[in-house]
């Protein structure tokens, strides 16, 4: 008896504990940035952070160093203080040795970029409790930047209580802005003959942890601002050296080898495309940290390496050099695009705009190899060609269907092993036309479930385009239908680029953000099955269908006699689920990937 009144008062104990920890590891209780454009051109930058640190893990692992990156040929720090004071009041102020320079990581494997320094401030004196704050100034000489910009995403991972972002501009000048997610509108007023805007902002909760966090984070609190527009911006990128398209005679002698091999038009484009994706070094600078600036490539071949905009420019020299029109484009998520704010930082890719003769437009990566036109993967994106002269941007509007349609006729024989026959079609970004253009037998990659390369006896490609490629299939497994005592099992056939490809197998029951799936799709099977005598379907399914405005889910599966037919289909037709249909999409996707409705289970 006494053991266990002493177990119940430990339980309540511990559920007294678990009540009293902090939801948050930490709290800012205040951030200041404040931008100023000089009348010389230079900017100023002023930051500083009060931190309240409220879990062991805090001061470990999130908190406990914070990292500052600038460029010294170009930038000076000046580190003005950096104190924790804790629970008792003790202040204890940071020691020399808290301060080291060290190389970026990102830049450790860019030699052209090893100058760049990240300033650790180790925060010394930390324990519960205990209060970080930090102040520094970041001045940029001027002409570093073309303009005054920043993207500024409020949210961080721990709540914030206040936060001021204060941008200061010479008397005359005007600040483009835009505030996300957020009603509210700066503070504007004059200062020593400077016209300042002070955007206030209070209460932010922490970014949240879940899973399929949208890309872009277009749902968070976030200002971006600029001294550009967006033309200007645009107009500054297509304006540099870099953009002159001049080759050398190595990067000459590369292409004249590659058209002498003949492999035709496409191929050509892809050989070169993958060379300088897989062969040249990427460096994953932040424009921040490069200033927009791209070297020629002429500098980015001899040097074996470049930035993604960088490779995008070698890319781009090297297709005009085999004779292919092709121009460079920055990618900007539509939903951030204003062509009243020329926001640099937002540009979260570059690409490679090829026009073929003979083949329609391609959009290439620089950096990595894709089986599909890019243009595919482009939707809600807004892009700008780096072309010099009038305003040129192209918002990708068109909603892809990315259709799979998947068809098979199957004999299960005496001994319980089934052959037979299947068509695959696949469509837009589910079309793996690059990949079927190099090698055909990568068109065997595109079965999944209970089919693998091994059970396609043969297979024709029949139709291989851009927008739609057809495969047939003959198909014999060598190994009967999994066995368990009186049942046999058999995973039906999928495609492996459809929902497959998304790896998302599991939903929490509740969701308090937008959840982002990678593309839109509709696929659809459909089998039918002879069986040996005395063969019954053990699951079978009246047609069920889900239909909401996401899309829709019909299963269905019936036994006439010794033929079974099976029919699945899954249409979405969005990438951004909003938590008011997180319900729907769930519903969906659970009943979709259920194995029980996955599988044929026949008895014997």
């Amino acid at each position: 008896m006494k053991y266990l009144i002493a177990l119940s008062l430990n339980f309540i104990l511990m559920v007294g504990l678990f009540a009293q920890l902090p939801k948050s590891d930490a709290v800012f209780e205040k951030i200041v940035k404040e931008y100023t454009l000089n009348d010389d051109g230079s900017i100023d930058f002023h930051y500083y952070k009060k931190l309240k640190l409220l879990t062991h893990y805090s001061f470990n692992r999130l908190y406990g160093e914070t990292f500052i990156v600038y460029h010294p040929d170009f930038q000076s720090l000046k580190i003005n203080f950096a104190n924790v004071t804790q629970q008792d009041g003790t202040v204890v102020a940071s020691p020399h040795n808290a301060f080291n320079e060290v190389l970026p990581g990102f830049a450790k494997d860019a030699p052209y970029f090893n100058q760049l320094r990240e300033m650790v401030v180790t925060h010394a004196g930390v324990e519960l409790d205990a209060v970080i704050e930090l102040d520094y100034t970041l001045h940029t000489e001027a002409g570093y930047y073309p303009a005054l910009m920043a993207d500024e995403i409020i949210t961080e991972l721990s709540p914030v209580q206040e936060e001021l972002i204060i941008v200061r501009l010479p008397a005359g000048q005007e600040l483009n802005f835009k505030v996300f997610n957020l009603r509210t509108g700066p503070q504007i007023t004059e200062e020593n003959n400077m016209n300042v805007y002070t955007f206030t902002f209070q209460g932010i909760a922490e970014e949240s942890h879940e899973s399929h966090q949208q890309g872009n984070k277009e749902n968070l609190p976030r200002l971006t601002f600029s001294t550009f527009t967006m033309d200007a911006a645009r107009q500054f990128l297509a304006g540099q050296e870099g953009l002159n398209y001049k080759t050398s005679e190595k990067m000459q002698d590369y292409v004249r080898r590659i058209k002498a091999e003949k492999p035709g038009e496409l191929l050509e484009i892809l050989k070169i495309q993958e060379m300088v994706a897989n062969d040249i070094n990427t460096y994953n600078i932040p424009g921040t940290y490069s200033a927009f600036k791209a070297r020629n490539p002429i500098e980015t071949w001899n040097s074996n390496g470049g930035t993604p905009f960088e490779k995008c420019l070698l890319l781009v020299s090297l297709l005009r050099e085999a004779g292919v029109n092709a121009e460079p484009v920055a990618i900007v998520p539509t939903a951030l695009y204003n062509e009243n704010v020329g926001c640099l930082p937002l540009l979260n890719d570059y690409l490679v705009q090829a026009n073929p003769r003979e083949l329609e437009q391609m959009y290439l990566s620089p950096t990595h190899i894709a089986n599909q036109n890019l243009i595919y993967s482009l939707n809600d994106h807004t892009l700008l060609l780096l072309k010099p002269g009038n305003s040129i941007s192209l918002p990708i509007v068109e909603a892809f269907e990315n259709k799979i349609a998947m068809n098979g006729e199957f004999m299960i024989t005496d001994s319980m092993k089934i052959e037979g026959s299947m068509e695959t079609a696949v469509f837009e970004r589910t079309n793996p036309y690059y990949d079927l253009k190099r090698e055909e037998k990568d068109a065997k990659k595109l079965l999944g479930g209970g089919l693998t390369a091994s059970d396609i006896k043969s297979f024709e490609l029949v139709n291989c385009a851009q927008t739609r490629s057809l495969v047939k299939y003959a198909i014999e497994k060598k190994e009967p239908m999994e066995n368990k005592g009186i049942y046999y099992f058999f995973e039906l056939p999928v495609s492996t680029k459809g929902t497959e490809d998304w790896n998302i197998h599991y939903l929490n029951p509740e969701r308090d953000t937008p959840l982002e799936i990678p593309f839109p799709v509709n696929e659809q099977y459909s089998y039918a099955f002879t069986m040996p005598a005395n063969t019954e379907l053990v699951n079978p399914m009246e047609e069920m269908e889900i239909s909401n405005d996401l899309g829709q889910v019909i299963l269905f599966a019936n036994q006439k006699g010794n033929k079974v037919t099976i029919k699945r289909m899954f249409v979405l037709n969005q990438t951004i689920i909003p938590t008011n249909q997180f319900d729907n999409f769930k519903a969906m996707l659970d009943k979709w990937n259920d194995k029980n409705y996955k599988k044929l289970i026949l008895k014997k």
